[in-house]
């Protein structure tokens, strides 16, 4: 006899909330009175920063790393450091974050939408497609942890002579035939937000090997301060405030050892995941791509049939909370100032300074709006305990036996 769901009245698989993430080993209090107790916060130039940006450079195996404020900086930062034309264009993804499209808009960028494939990352073909003599730029993001191909997007991308960015917020430690995500572009991007392999509540990273992007990122980030110089202050190119603090560096610091060890449990958690969702009839795992090994940001995952939100809604009342759809539709249905509501003082700029002016239609990426519509994502990482990953595992058991009844044919 199937038993009865949580949302009709039976008990619940979890009876008490999942273990919240707790990021922030000890030594991080270490760090902060270290940091406090010096007087100084100021980044750019502190001690504990530029041992963070060493260290992080490391890990990627970049020549260069770049602390800013935010990921969203980050990638404003390295768009920026190209110095693109107004109305340049830059193709990226249609499932991420505004935090990688708007900072193309406010650096005079058009927005591009390449579609994606059955491991929700943007394809080469897709990409090949959108580019044109206005192209300055791919902003490649990898996704849940996974990884778009990003040695063939370089490939393209020097074809073109145009750069490749990688937004990597999403895939500390993923690697495309043991290479580090991040180090195939001109540039890579990360983010230390909450929900991050490593965080520092807020704060990002840019990472090359170019030493003139370094410069130019340094700069960018400091209102375009050329602090080398005596004299009269030397302000050589525009920049914004996108310092980050001294305790960007103190939180982060202690992570970049343990980040290993996080990702091992993290993909042991999606291997009990995975061994649960592919006995269940309607139901398909994510997988990322061929030659990627996944960090696992999140556990995403299929509903087929039209049934994903009342997959969403079963699961939570069973105690496993998800986000069908991820940002619930593309990112550039979701953003109102590619549409009706304009960007700036009421105009489309630099939507307009392209002909025809870009538009973004519903149907723009049939693929990406698809698996969207399938999508379900459940938010593991690596302080949940393996019983309780078990009994997610049983939850979705629980859930498809009462939805998705053995088939009698």
């Amino acid at each position: 006899m199937t038993e009865a769901l949580a949302i009709a009245g039976g008990t619940p698989t979890l009876s008490s909330p999942l273990t919240p993430r707790t990021p922030f080993p000890p030594e991080a209090l270490d760090l902060i009175t270290e940091a406090v107790g010096s007087g100084v916060l100021f980044g750019p130039t502190g001690p504990l920063t530029q041992r963070f940006e060493g260290e992080f450079a490391e890990l990627t195996r970049t020549a260069h790393a770049v602390t800013v404020s935010s990921g969203t900086a980050a990638v404003h930062t390295a768009i920026a450091a190209l110095d693109p034309a107004p109305g340049s264009e830059v193709i990226t993804a249609p499932i991420t974050d505004a935090g990688s499209v708007a900072p193309l808009l406010f650096q005079g960028c058009v927005p591009r939408f390449a579609d994606v494939d059955e491991h929700l990352s943007m394809t080469v073909e897709s990409v090949r497609s959108l580019i044109n003599d206005r192209t300055a730029a791919i902003l490649a993001v990898h996704p849940f942890g996974g990884a778009c191909d990003a040695p063939a997007l370089r490939e393209l991308a020097d074809g073109a002579g145009i750069a490749l960015i990688e937004d990597c917020s999403q895939a500390y430690g993923t690697t495309i035939d043991g290479r580090h995500v991040g180090s195939f572009g001109s540039i890579g991007v990360f983010s230390l937000q909450q929900s991050k392999h490593i965080t520092a509540g807020e704060g990002g990273v840019c990472v090359t090997s170019d030493p003139g992007l370094d410069n130019r990122m340094r700069l960018f980030r400091d209102k375009g301060w050329d602090r080398s110089t005596s004299g009269a202050r030397s302000y050589p190119s525009l920049g914004l405030n996108y310092r980050a603090s001294e305790l960007v560096a103190a939180l982060a610091i202690p992570q970049l050892p343990i980040l290993g060890g996080r990702i091992t449990v993290r993909r042991r958690h999606a291997a009990t995941l995975d061994s649960g969702v592919t006995q269940i009839r309607g139901l398909k795992p994510w997988t990322p791509a061929p030659r990627v090994h996944a960090s696992y940001w999140a556990y995403p995952f299929m509903v087929e049939g039209g049934r994903r939100d009342e997959w969403a809604a079963a699961l939570l009342a069973e105690g496993v909370p998800t986000s069908p759809g991820y940002t619930g539709a593309e990112i550039h249905q979701c953003m109102a100032a590619l549409h009706e509501a304009g960007t700036f003082g009421g105009t489309r700029y630099p939507l307009d300074l392209v002909e025809p002016a870009a538009t973004y239609s519903s149907d723009l990426t049939p693929s990406a709006r698809a698996m969207l519509e399938k999508l379900l994502v459940f938010w593991l990482h690596e302080d949940l305990p393996d019983e309780q990953v078990a009994l997610v595992a049983a939850a979705l058991r629980k859930v498809g036996a009462a939805l998705l009844p053995p088939s009698t044919h």
